[in-house]
């Protein structure tokens, strides 16, 4: 213990006490948000929900009631069209027909639950009928009789008025619910009694924990059934209600609703069951979040101790005296203030030597006469990105005596033309009466950038008669200079050779390995190419010839790592999702910072192989297909718009891959194979239709219908309107 001690002691506890109380305090408020935040959603969630659920019984309730109301109204109809009553009122003193009438009341009564009696009173009280209960006459007024008590009925007071009435009476003894339906004939009285243990039945399958009491109740607020706790409760008549209305009243929330002109139905909610609902909640959740405090608080303590401790440590390293006054936070504020002035300055250095590092790269090689490189141009050739490939051409003077400053003017405006956008472009680096020398930089997302080039060099020998020399390609700048000696050696060892390209030149080196640009540009050449299997070949041919020497370890760490960045910076150019091979790409990053090649050589050659499955199959769903472009130009040929730029932009490429594109997929230009498309087409609206030679232009995408006629008769031979007419081409 006397260890432990001594060991906290040593500890700047200023440091711990603040990370400690900012964790806490934090908490703290955290728990408290919750709780307030949990408690408030709590009450509104369960308040409406249970709210809805109320109102949703009480309109069922109304509903059923309702329902009931109206049978027995059916009941009255057939009944007041009784064939039996109706003999019984032409022959009083029938004990046939009196018994028959009962009898079918009887069956009436067993139909609807709701009504527990039918009284029919004859002639002022000459014939009396009840299927149940006692009724007698004492004196002109009527009395209902059970067990020995009485209840005087209002006979004569209602049905006679074409309303429909729902009447409570009452004394001491006894209360009915009565129903007078409207009786058109004053000779007969037909009223009911309503059960009043059926309404109670259904008042206790309302109540619930929430519900307190339910109670029926007529407009003087006399209560004519309850169920649950008895209580005074609002006076219903004076509401004027036409619907269901609530009021809150504090501890319990009164729903009334009308079930008639004169009866009402109410329930009581309470709202001690929600808050207790709410309290034993708060305590559960509050039990829960203090035990978890509790864990919290003590994970925080040891992490704090883990963390402080080495900080602790590490801190000496950087301030070098012990007996430094100031708190932990304080002391190692200023000492990475200092590496970071002192990481600026190092920055600074940087930047100077980068530039000066990129200006004598071009200094090498870039002429008096050549162009200056301006400073935007200069920063994309050293930070240019992902994919982006730069080439040295050696243009030669024509053979018809044009001069170098025609031919560098219109080498230019071809350049700006194939190249419209601000992705590439051209620097010339020198210029004689011989020849002329232009670095290109070929950016964006094109693939097979050197044999675009290629085909677009092809293009320019055939429009200007200038011998052109191309040299490799290269990412770096760094190989420019020899970019530019490559270019020279390939224009004078091509000879009489119109174009001459330094990839396909035959050129013996030394016989000593030197550091494999040429090998490098090839793989990525061939990823560009989408030659995967090549590309492997590529691969286990870098392996070969390092397993072969003896190279530096940052020899073959930095041709390793040349070879993983060609294949994931070809990936990205061909949009495949980093998802795909993140983790393979870290796992070979990390083999080959961290091991010897001797250590990790086999895993390293086969996360390259497993990197070029993954491309291969990733690209799958991702090229350019031919179906893909002979689809859109089938169906946009009768556009007058349709061009190679159009397509360009359709499929997101650069003119000049469009291009290579179409010249690759359709062994013909754009020009001649969309040219041989609208010739066929025309030739069958030519033959199947009579429409007019000029409409027929239009519909294949011509506007100059001369233009189409003269370019028709020089393509076959005859005009549009002989071969309408059958004339052999």
């Amino acid at each position: 213990m006397e260890k432990i001690r001594k060991r906290f002691e040593k500890i700047n506890y200023h440091t711990l006490l603040k990370y400690f109380l900012s964790y806490f305090f934090l908490l703290s408020f955290l728990l408290l948000c919750f709780f307030i935040a949990f408690r408030n959603q709590l009450r509104t969630a369960y308040s409406t929900s249970r709210d809805t659920s109320i109102q949703e019984k009480l309109i069922l309730f109304q509903q059923s009631f309702n329902n009931d109301l109206d049978h027995v109204f059916n009941i009255h109809y057939n009944l007041s069209n009784n064939s039996n009553l109706k003999m019984l009122r032409h022959s009083p003193g029938s004990t046939w027909y009196s018994s028959l009438s009962i009898s079918d009341m009887r069956e009436f009564v067993s139909a609807n639950p709701l009504v527990s009696d039918i009284i029919y009173i004859q002639n002022n009280g000459g014939n009396i009928l009840a299927c149940k209960n006692y009724i007698y006459q004492s004196k002109g007024e009527y009395y209902f009789s059970l067990n020995q008590k009485t209840l005087k009925i209002p006979v004569g007071r209602y049905g006679h008025d074409n309303k429909n009435s729902i009447v409570y009476v009452k004394n001491q003894d006894l209360s009915l619910l009565l129903l007078f339906p409207s009786v058109s004939n004053k000779k007969y009285e037909l009223f009911y009694i309503i059960d009043a243990d059926e309404i109670i039945t259904r008042f206790n399958n309302m109540l619930s924990e929430e519900i307190s009491g339910v109670y029926l109740t007529d407009g003087e607020n006399n209560i004519i059934s309850a169920s649950g706790e008895q209580r005074v409760i609002p006076l219903a008549g004076q509401m004027n209600l036409f619907g269901l209305q609530k009021n809150d009243e504090g501890d319990e929330i009164i729903y009334t609703l009308p079930l008639h002109s004169n009866l009402y139905l109410t329930v009581c909610f309470s709202k001690d069951i929600l808050l207790q609902y709410a309290s034993k909640a708060f305590i559960n959740m509050y039990m829960v979040f203090a035990a978890a405090g509790c864990v919290g608080l003590l994970l925080i303590l040891f992490g704090m101790r883990l963390t402080y401790s080495p900080l602790h440590r590490l801190s000496k390293k950087f301030i070098g005296a012990d007996n430094d006054s100031r708190g932990l936070v304080s002391q190692l504020d200023s000492a990475f203030s200092s590496a970071l002035l002192e990481q600026k300055k190092l920055q600074e250095k940087i930047d100077k030597y980068h530039s000066i590092m990129k200006e004598s790269v071009l200094d090498t090689i870039v002429n008096e006469n050549g162009e200056e490189i301006t400073s935007e141009n200069m920063d994309r050739l050293f930070n240019g990105e992902p994919g982006s490939l730069m080439f040295v051409i050696k243009i030669s003077s024509p053979e018809n005596g044009e001069g170098m400053d025609s031919v560098t003017r219109n080498f230019r405006n071809f350049f700006l033309r194939t190249f419209p956008n601000n992705d590439s472009f051209c620097i010339r680096l020198e210029m004689t009466a011989e020849y002329c020398s232009y670095l290109i930089y070929y950016g964006g997302q094109d693939q097979d950038k050197i044999n675009v080039l290629k085909y677009l060099l092809n293009d320019y020998y055939k429009d200007s008669g200038c011998r052109i020399a191309l040299s490799n390609g290269s990412s770096s700048p760094l190989d420019i200079p020899n970019l530019y000696a490559n270019a020279m050696q390939a224009g004078n060892y091509g000879g009489t050779c119109e174009i001459a390209f330094f990839d396909e030149m035959d050129v013996q080196g030394d016989s000593t390995y030197k550091y494999p640009y040429q090998e490098l540009s090839s793989f990525a050449s061939l990823l560009n190419q989408l030659k995967f299997q090549e590309a492997g070949t590529a691969v286990r041919h870098f392996f070969r010839t390092l397993d072969q020497s003896d190279f530096p370890a940052f020899y073959s760490r930095s041709v390793l790592t040349e070879v993983l960045t060609t294949i994931i910076t070809s990936m990205n150019q061909q949009n495949i999702k980093f998802s795909a091979y993140n983790n393979i790409y870290f796992e070979t990053l990390y083999y080959i910072r961290s091991f010897t090649y001797e250590q990790k050589s086999e895993d390293i050659r086969n996360h390259f192989l497993l990197l070029l499955t993954l491309f291969e199959n990733e690209l799958s769903n991702l090229t350019i297909k031919s179906g893909e472009l002979q689809e859109f130009i089938e169906q946009s040929y009768t556009s007058t718009d349709l061009s190679i730029a159009m397509m360009a932009e359709k499929f997101h490429v650069s003119i000049a891959y469009m291009s290579y594109l179409c010249k690759k997929y359709f062994n013909e230009n754009f020009s001649d194979y969309l040219w041989n498309l609208r010739v066929h087409k025309s030739k069958e609206l030519l033959r199947n239709t009579s429409k007019p030679i000029e409409e027929i232009c239009l519909e294949v995408g011509y506007e100059n219908v001369s233009s189409f006629r003269r370019k028709f008769k020089k393509e076959l031979g005859i005009t549009p309107s002989q071969y309408r007419n059958g004339v052999e081409e």
